[in-house]
């Protein structure tokens, strides 16, 4: 199969499934890669935080209800900011993590690290905020927020603990090799 084809088969495979089972199956092509590639630079869970912030941020934009974003489609307008105050600054703080994701694959700089460590920390603080508007508002959606938590409080710790984030980003060296900028 050529790129093309692998492509228009994933292709498929998303647009023909609901909106977890398209996360989870990107999840395990992602998980399988980051093990494939553990011993490369961008590898393993390194590797797999960058698969699911851009597979978060694709799954995002292909299935969420833009139209819920008007206020014209709520009948309760306090609903509505609740909504709007739950679920925007997750989804800003998501791309936001996506684009320090780019600058820090394409510099190296360890500066990023730093600047991703604090935009996990807002992701967290956005996600309790929106668990405490969902008590109110939304009870039915407190046990999925509840869930989506576990995405950047993994990472936050990981990005401040993770020996291989050091060696890479602020050493520039891994398996006893110098770690230049991507091209």
């Amino acid at each position: 199969m050529t790129d093309s084809q692998h492509l228009q088969a994933i292709a498929i495979l998303v647009t023909q499934q609901s909106t977890a089972s398209t996360a989870a199956s990107l999840m395990w092509v992602g998980a399988i890669i980051a093990a494939v590639r553990r011993k490369h630079v961008i590898g393993g869970w390194l590797f797999f935080f960058f698969w699911q912030v851009v597979a978060g941020c694709a799954v995002t934009i292909a299935y969420t209800d833009w139209s819920r974003y008007t206020p014209r489609t709520w009948r309760h307008q306090v609903q509505y900011f609740a909504f709007v105050l739950a679920t925007a600054p997750r989804v800003a703080i998501l791309v936001t993590i996506a684009v320090v994701g780019v600058m820090l694959m394409r510099t190296y700089e360890w500066r990023w690290v730093i600047v991703l460590r604090y935009a996990l920390f807002i992701f967290v603080i956005f996600g309790c905020l929106s668990v405490g508007t969902d008590v109110f508002y939304f009870p039915e959606r407190v046990v999925t927020d509840v869930g989506t938590l576990i995405f950047p409080v993994a990472y936050a710790i990981y990005f401040n603990v993770s020996t291989r984030v050091r060696s890479v980003f602020r050493d520039r060296v891994w398996n006893g090799r110098a770690v230049g900028v991507a091209s």
